[in-house]
Order: structure tokens, then sequence, then C-alpha cells
């Protein structure tokens, strides 16, 4: 018997005091985020980046989000702040902690998560079929100009199962009889409840232009941008 081993106590998991110090800072700013009229500092911002916190990224999000929508004139160091330098916490977070707080809300600020998802490098093709699920495929089309940083066989079959989704989507708008001066005429009504003739694929109405699936011209070309990246994709990963 091994009297030395037998009095060794079993390794147990370890706290530095520094660890401590910094979860109870990440609670105190998941208390103060809660409160609308509160903006974290440049200072308070640093520590955040610098210590990669997770479990607020929602609550940061949510600023950067009130800060986009504020005319420029109407914007306070706060916001500006916000601004800078949520994109740079969303790069020091792991990527899935990035994707899920942001793609949590597309519909707030749709142009500022645009760009946000582009600018970071956000594309995420599960992520993106959600939105669809969630009946928000105008959204996702939007999103289909972004990239990830890499690619690998899975990704590539999941940027498929986005394209066979974005090409399968449901009739959000019809075809629908209509009458005309002497007879009655097949009309096309758009999602928006638009009438259009027959023969127009897209809403022909001021600030419309939606087609039969509530998608504008551009959103359907960026989907048949898609397709040719995923079939790019395909080809070099088969090399």
């Amino acid at each position: 018997m091994d009297f030395i081993n037998s009095l060794t106590p079993e390794t147990e998991n370890r706290v530095s005091a520094e660890d401590l110090r910094t979860e109870l800072l990440r609670r105190r700013y998941a208390e103060l985020l809660a409160q609308p009229e509160v903006f974290p500092s440049q200072a308070n911002w640093d520590f955040i980046i610098e210590h990669a916190l997770t479990g607020i990224g929602e609550g940061l999000y949510r600023k950067f989000l009130v800060s986009a929508v504020l005319p420029e004139e109407q914007r306070r160091s706060p916001n500006r702040i916000a601004l800078k330098e949520f994109p740079r916490y969303l790069q020091a977070v792991p990527r899935a902690y990035a994707i899920e707080v942001v793609y949590d809300d597309t519909v707030s600020a749709p142009e500022a998560t645009r760009k946000i998802v582009e600018d970071c490098e956000l594309f995420d093709a599960p992520a993106i079929s959600g939105l669809v699920a969630r009946g928000e495929a105008a959204m996702a089309a939007e999103l289909l100009n972004a990239f990830q940083p890499d690619y690998g066989h899975d990704d590539l079959e999941d940027m498929r199962a986005l394209l066979r989704l974005l090409r399968n989507l449901p009739e959000e708008g019809e075809m629908a009889d209509g009458r005309g001066l002497l007879r009655r005429e097949l009309r096309y009504v758009c999602p928006a409840g638009h009438v259009n003739a027959a023969e127009a694929q897209y809403c022909t109405h001021s600030g419309c232009g939606l087609n039969i699936y509530g998608l504008t011209r551009e959103q359907t070309q960026a989907i048949d941008a898609f397709e040719e990246r995923v079939d790019a994709l395909g080809t070099l990963l088969d090399k």
C-alpha cells in the first residue's frame, strides 16, 4: 500500500481571485445593462472585450441596436462608443456565442444587423435557416452576402440545405380572379395586398416590389448569387 498516495486529496477545481472578481463584475454588468438608460463606458467596454465576457451579449446588443436606429444628430458619446465597440466584442467572444446573440434579433434594426453580420463574418447557414423557419425569409436573403472565416464539408451541406429552403419558400401572395370592365381577369395580389397585372413577377406599387414569395428582386438575385457560391465552394472542397 502506498501510504503517501492514500492521503493525497483528490484533485479539485480551483478558482483564482481574478476569475472571481471578473465573474462578480460580469454579474454587475448584466444588472446594469438591463436598465435602458445605462450604457457601458469606454473603460467598461475595454474590460468586457479584454476578458471576452459572455452572458451579457444580449444586453450589449440592445445598446448597439438602440444606438444604430438613432439619427446621427441624436447620438451621444455612449451611443457612438457602443457602435464602435460592439463589433470588437463579437470578434473577441467565441464565434458560436456571437452568432447566438446577433441572430436572436434581426428585426429591431435590420440594416445594422446585416452590416454587422457582414463586417464580422458571422454568416451561419443553420442560423439563417432558422430565420426562414420563423418567417424572416426576406432577412435571410439579405444576409446571404456575408461570409464566414472558413468552410468545411459540413458547412457546405448546411449551405445546400439553406439553398433548398430558399428555393422552396411558401407563397405569401396569390393569383386571384379580379373583375375588369368587360370580363373577369386573373391578377397578382402581392403579400402586402397590392393588386397587379397577372404577368407582374414583382409588385409594381411604389415602395413594395414583392414577389409571390415575399421577396424583392434584389433579394431573389442574392439567392441566385448564393447558389453560385455554394457551387464554387463544392468545387474547391472536392479538389
